[in-house]
């Protein structure tokens, strides 16, 4: 098939949110799940949870894992899986990569400890799904880290030192050029770094598995309903009725922009991912047939992965900025085009293997660049956010930390430093979505010019760096 377009779109990747992703696309195609019907009248229950993503669902799962009496109401807006959940790059990754940060806000210790529960959620998830019966792809193949950049090297290596330094030395392995092109060549790659804490996933598979197994167990779960408010009680208030409950369970992601107590917490990003059509022999010719995760190491990042058969996932590049989540965020051609120049230029072998399909969405970005879980007074509210982009392997922590706030058990997981931690908060609005905006584009910009070899534009790199004057861990 030929076309006069260089970057070959055809098909849904020329349509971006006409459709659902190709993950969720697929996954609902395999099913024969009915829906689950909108809430209508006034309920009660023990613990309600807003949000039919992997945080609510996964902390579905735990609360009647520990107690399969108990009450549990999931109310999703959309349908299970159909937020970022069902459409995000399906990377279940550990959090080594990250310890710089986690050092800076808990210390090494507190950084280590949060590792490790990383890494059991990884090890967590493929043993849901072995358990349940749940076929997501599960692939443990590790994480590379593909320098594009002299300084991105730099990082590299600071990366593996710091694995070093915290006592955890298996977790993160120099790779040179040489290595890593030996697992997948391409003309961009330097040296590198691997993290053996890496598994692919498809995403909405898993989302769809997890719905199945809680509507199982028992778990009401009622799809097509918007909470509009969280009353006292707590009640979570819809336009068609109420759940009361002992504990909620704020599950929202980029959504709780929107929401007053815990909005200024996050600012919603977009992040688009374009999809090959199937081409496994160009995978072999490129040496990429173990399945590792891989990205850049730009601070807009650019992520891919391999599908089951013989696709390349490419994600990342562009995106947008705004103080509510609408479709600006889900009809971004710009984005998708964005992220299809960066595969053509990372993958020139596949120049002639068509991008048949692109999407993307919102996602919640923290000041801290971490995850948060929490509790919020008086004490009967709980929340999740600010995955940033990685939250496949953190939604799993996540959801064995709100079913034991929930549930009011004392464990060791609701005393790790990432549950109420101090908040650090972005400023009100406007200023929050305009200088995300304005952040992101001078990342970019800071990103491409790095790559090139050449000098950032003085006023993009300040721009780029001024999150970190702030006291934020964002930009370079």
């Amino acid at each position: 098939m030929r076309t006069s377009d260089p970057l070959r779109l055809t098909g849904a990747a020329l349509t971006p949110g006409a459709q659902r992703s190709w993950w969720l696309r697929e996954a609902l195609a395999g099913e024969s799940a009915a829906p689950c019907p909108p809430l209508a009248g006034d309920r009660n229950t023990d613990v309600v949870i807003v949000g039919g993503g992997f945080t609510g669902l996964w902390t579905a799962y735990w609360l009647t894992e520990r107690n399969p009496n108990l009450g549990v109401t999931v109310l999703e807006q959309d349908i299970c899986g159909g937020g970022p959940s069902g459409r995000n790059g399906g990377f279940a990754s550990g959090w080594w990569d990250e310890l710089d940060g986690l050092v800076k806000l808990y210390g090494t210790e507190g950084a280590v400890k949060g590792a490790r529960e990383i890494s059991k959620s990884i090890s967590g998830i493929e043993e849901f799904c072995s358990r349940h019966r749940v076929d997501a792809w599960f692939r443990r193949a590790g994480y590379i880290f593909a320098a594009t950049g002299p300084r991105h090297e730099l990082v590299c290596e600071e990366m593996v030192h710091a694995a070093t330094q915290a006592g955890a030395p298996d977790e993160m392995q120099a790779l040179t050029r040489e290595q890593v092109r030996e697992r997948c060549s391409s003309p961009a790659f330097r040296s590198g770094a691997f993290m053996r804490d890496g598994a692919s996933v498809q995403p909405a598979f898993l989302a769809r598995g997890l719905r199945r197994v809680v509507l199982e167990r028992g778990v009401t779960i009622h799809e097509g309903t918007t909470v509009t408010r969280l009353d006292g009680g707590p009640t979570a208030v819809t336009e068609s009725g109420s759940v009361r409950a002992k504990h909620a369970v704020l599950a929202i992601n980029a959504w709780a922009t929107a929401w007053p107590r815990i909005g200024r917490r996050v600012a919603a990003w977009s992040s688009y991912i374009v999809l090959t059509e199937p081409a496994p022999e160009k995978l072999e010719e490129i040496g990429w047939t173990g399945g590792e995760l891989i990205s850049d190491l730009r601070q807009s990042l650019r992520y891919f992965r391999t599908t089951r058969d013989g696709r390349i996932a490419f994600g990342g590049g562009g995106g947008r900025a705004a103080p509510r989540v609408g479709d600006t965020f889900t009809h971004d051609r710009q984005a998708v085009r964005q992220a299809a120049e960066g595969f053509r230029l990372f993958f020139p072998r596949w120049s002639e293997v068509p991008i048949v399909d692109g999407w993307g969405g919102p996602i919640d970005v923290s000041p801290t660049h971490l995850p948060a879980f929490g509790t919020l007074p008086p004490g009967n509210v709980h929340f999740a956010l600010g995955y940033t982009g990685n939250g496949v392997a953190p939604s799993h922590l996540a959801g064995r930390v709100l079913a034991d706030l929930a549930s009011e058990t004392d464990s060791d997981l609701v005393h790790l430093p990432m549950v109420n931690p101090k908040p650090r908060l972005f400023p009100p609005e406007p200023l929050r979505s305009m200088g995300a905006a304005a952040v992101r584009r001078a990342i970019i910009s800071f990103d491409t010019a790095e790559e090139r070899g050449e000098h950032p534009n003085p006023l993009a790199s300040a721009v780029a760096h001024m999150p970190r004057w702030l006291g934020y861990l964002l930009g370079p």
